[in-house]
């Protein structure tokens, strides 16, 4: 029974491990929020449509008024 206990204590330092890592590696990086916007060219393409393109006028519109704000 002792060796389900080491198995779960390495498991669980195994997790730690990996937490500590990602936090080290990601360190010190920030992102604007525009960097991470998708493209407007791949916004405007809806494949689950029949003709594949949303409405784009309203689309543009709607971009056009808030980048005039």
């Amino acid at each position: 029974m002792t060796w389900l206990i080491w198995i779960g204590g390495g498991i669980a330092a195994l997790v730690v491990a990996a937490a500590l890592t990602e936090a080290y590696l990601k360190r010190n990086k920030s992102y604007r929020l525009s960097d991470m916007r998708p493209d407007p060219d791949s916004l405007k393409r809806r494949p689950w449509e029949p003709d594949g393109v949303t409405k784009v006028n309203d689309i543009d519109g709607v971009q056009g008024k808030n980048q005039a704000k």
